[in-house]
């Protein structure tokens, strides 16, 4: 279809979707991954290939945001996929203070697991209660971003009360204009967060949800105005994993696991038209790993990635990225990883209503387990989103990866079906219900797993 029928069409509504497009608020889209999230757990830790993000910085100049009203087609045509439709009217309105708005939040979430060890060969079923509340004071300066949020978890069961835990997280970001075309930002984060059974590095002979520890901070300066743009970043990370239990009751050494991660990146981009542009990022990093005398697992790491983003037409959107990934252990035990890396994704807006998002991709996660250097990811992942009405959204996802685990010879094959609806009651209450089942084929057949949980949410926004 090409952009001009697409203008036909969508000429009586173009006006009222150009005015709330700008209308909208960053924290919708925001409130929307998190509302998700709660159906949706995912790997906190993983280091992937998405260059519209750099170390979660905020990296939008004043010149970008006013050039997104006559360069970006999606508010040309209105063509926006389902998850950035503007859903102010469902938003909070939050509590004015001084020059800070204030969400205040309070949500649970019940989950049915019927295998909440993740292993076939202790399989155990439970009902698990999330309760999250939190807090984000978002500024409202005239010119600059500060805000920060504080946000906490505690996760039980109804049988198993070992498993249970408590999370919390303390976060900084901020925004400084200094010119039309120029942004400093930075975060800051500390956090406690629990490795479950699910994520792939997980120690499988630990009782217990594992505790770790982590501070972060990033820094970068960023140049958008016309069409070329970059960002120059980099970023500290810390992390301290607290020692395991084995069903046994022996205590299991976690600190071989505990690493510092420094890491320099340079993004580019150079938009050729206003559905053409060329992208790429280039990676460097050191990880000091606080390992046991045995092994060494210090190493240099080197990422170069290019590719286009473009339009076939304002309802079809392609971003095909590719490049190399290098690891360099000091250890000379430990063999060197040099391998490609992709990242090919394509969103589809068949109807007003659903967008589809597949992606197909090859990433290196660099986060230790007791004897593996790291993980080998690749995979392809298929996202649809309906929106049944303006308040009431339908999403599913279909997952099928390999997780490699370097250096042990261990491999799985991962598949998962999810699907989860969204109902925004009013401005200050929703509702969630999700359903997930996960497959874990494994080179060890006595980590296979099968698993089935069925969620619902609730949450309250002021």
């Amino acid at each position: 279809m090409s952009p001009g029928t697409v203008g036909r069409k969508a000429s009586h509504q173009r006006a009222d979707l150009r005015l709330r497009s700008r209308r909208s608020k960053p924290h919708n889209a925001i409130a929307l991954a998190a509302i998700l999230a709660l159906c949706s757990p995912t790997r906190a830790f993983s280091n992937d290939l998405d260059l519209r993000g750099v170390d979660g910085l905020n990296t939008a100049t004043v010149a970008s945001r006013d050039r997104l009203r006559v360069w970006d087609n999606a508010q040309i045509y209105g063509a926006l996929p389902v998850p950035n439709m503007d859903r102010t009217f469902l938003q909070p309105d939050g509590l004015r203070m001084g020059n800070y708005l204030v969400f205040p939040s309070v949500g649970a979430a019940v989950t049915y697991d019927d295998n909440i060890f993740a292993i076939d060969s202790d399989r155990r079923s439970d009902v698990r209660t999330d309760v999250n509340a939190g807090v984000q004071f978002k500024s409202q300066l005239p010119r600059h971003v500060l805000d920060f949020s504080l946000d906490g978890k505690l996760v039980s069961f109804a049988e198993n009360e070992d498993q249970n835990y408590a999370n919390y997280r303390a976060k900084i970001d901020g925004a400084l204009h200094f010119d039309h075309a120029h942004t400093i930002s930075f975060n800051m984060s500390s956090l406690l967060a629990h490795e479950e059974r699910d994520d792939p590095l997980f120690t499988l002979t630990a009782r217990d949800p594992i505790a770790v520890f982590e501070h972060r901070a990033a820094i970068g300066i960023t140049r958008d105005v016309g069409r070329l743009y970059g960002t120059l970043s980099a970023s500290a990370d810390r992390k301290d994993y607290s020692d395991a239990t084995a069903f046994d009751g022996t205590p299991i050494d976690q600190d071989q696991r505990d690493t510092d991660t420094y890491a320099t990146q340079l993004k580019l981009g150079y938009r050729i038209s206003p559905g053409f542009e060329v992208i790429g990022k280039v990676r460097g990093q050191k990880i000091d790993n606080r390992s046991d005398a045995s092994l060494d697992r210090d190493s240099l790491g080197f990422e170069a990635v290019a590719g286009v983003a473009f339009e076939a037409n304002p309802l079809l959107r392609w971003q095909l990225v590719g490049g190399y990934g290098v690891r360099d252990y000091r250890d000379d035990a430990l063999a060197d990883l040099a391998i490609s890396l992709v990242n090919a994704e394509v969103q589809w807006l068949p109807t007003q209503r659903l967008t589809i998002l597949a992606t197909v991709y090859r990433q290196i996660d660099d986060a230790l387990d007791i004897a593996s250097t790291g993980l080998l990811q690749t995979g392809v992942r298929a996202r649809a989103d309906y929106e049944l009405r303006h308040d009431l959204v339908l999403s599913g996802v279909l997952e099928m990866r390999e997780d490699d685990f370097r250096g042990t010879g261990r491999q799985d094959d991962v598949y998962v079906a999810r699907i989860g609806l969204d109902y925004f009651y009013t401005k200050n209450a929703l509702f969630t219900f999700g359903y997930e089942h996960q497959v874990r084929d494994s080179s060890d057949d006595s980590l296979d797993m099968h698993r089935n949980r069925f969620m619902v949410g609730a949450k309250i926004r002021f």
